[in-house]
């Protein structure tokens, strides 16, 4: 008779890394339960129910791979679909940068430390305002001041402009790092001490705008066009910046898009459809976890994620094709 075992965040983590499925306790269960042992799919919503696996998991196992005297810290958010969803916690009405529209989902905000060729979460929050009472920007606040504390001087502090308001500018300046930032086209700002103007009136030529930012003081902006010629403006307080440094900081943005892609495609973050909070929070961190083992074996192997999961998915192929269940 098989010998019940009790499953780990680890067990699950190793789940999601072969996972190319819908996510449930019934098919985890199953490929854990064998001759000798058995996991009933019980066992695990009580083991998703009863753990607090919080941030801290992620930087006790990220914490030898980072150099925190180099590379860039990136912040941003992504929403994990639920818009079926109806019972789900956590979940709220916020803006898709995917469907450019309003959706119901989990507001998931990471920091990642890159430098440039590999990109590990250092971080991250659950955007849950009934719960903690915060909003995106205090979870910003409270990511920045933890890398502080941990010791991260990176190069630059790189987000998008939902948070490029002024209290976070400010506190990145208190800590001493520079940041690179979009913001929108109606920051107001004085370029030449004779009055107030939007970010949009101005000519800014290709290297840069020294300016002075309404209530907060002076930055660099620069000005750039998208694929669909709709006018895009970046901000740092590293005054010397020119055009070459920009290029290169705009495209060490895009390494979170590749992680937030990578989670979902992957590592299943949004696959989980348990309906209570806790259950979520914990398939989120082992997700990211699940992540972070993918962007390791890059690192030390120099294998990408989708390499290394085709390499899991191709042993089942090759299995069915050399004998298949249900020819005709």
């Amino acid at each position: 008779m098989p010998i019940t075992k009790q499953p780990s965040d680890v067990d699950y983590v190793n789940y999601l890394i072969a996972a190319r499925c819908d996510v449930s306790c019934i098919k985890v269960a199953d490929c854990y339960s064998t001759s000798e042992f058995s996991i009933s799919h019980y066992t695990f919503n009580r083991f998703l129910t009863r753990q607090s696996l919080t941030p801290e998991t992620l930087w006790a196992e990220v914490e030898a791979y980072v150099d925190r005297k180099r590379g860039w810290l990136v912040l941003d958010d992504t929403i994990l679909d639920k818009k079926h969803s109806k019972k789900i916690e956590c979940t709220y009405y916020q803006w898709s940068g995917k469907e450019h529209k309003v959706i119901k989902g989990i507001g998931l905000i990471t920091l990642i430390w890159t430098d440039g060729i590999t990109s590990f979460p250092i971080d991250y929050r659950i955007y849950d305002k009934d719960v903690d009472d915060k909003t995106k920007n205090d979870h910003l606040q409270e990511m920045a001041l933890t890398a502080f504390k941990r010791g991260f001087t990176p190069a630059f502090v790189l987000f998008d402009s939902w948070y490029s308001g002024n209290e976070n500018l400010k506190l990145i300046n208190r800590l001493g790092w520079f940041y690179f930032t979009r913001v929108k086209k109606n920051r107001m700002v004085n370029p030449d001490a004779q009055g107030i103007v939007q970010v949009s009136s101005l000519n800014i030529p290709e290297e840069g705008l020294e300016v002075h930012l309404k209530k907060y003081g002076f930055i660099r902006l620069f000005h750039s066009l998208n694929r669909k010629g709709v006018s895009r403006y970046w901000a740092t307080n590293f005054l010397p910046m020119n055009n070459e440094d920009r290029l290169v900081l705009r495209s060490i943005c895009w390494t979170i898009e590749n992680y937030h892609r990578a989670i979902k495609e992957l590592c299943g973050v949004e696959k989980c459809q348990a309906r209570k909070g806790i259950i979520q929070r914990n398939h989120i961190n082992c997700s990211l976890r699940a992540y972070l083992q993918f962007e390791v074996n890059k690192f030390l192997n120099g294998v990408t994620p989708y390499d290394a999961q085709w390499q899991i998915i191709k042993v089942g192929i090759s299995e069915y094709i050399q004998n298949p269940k249900y020819a005709l």
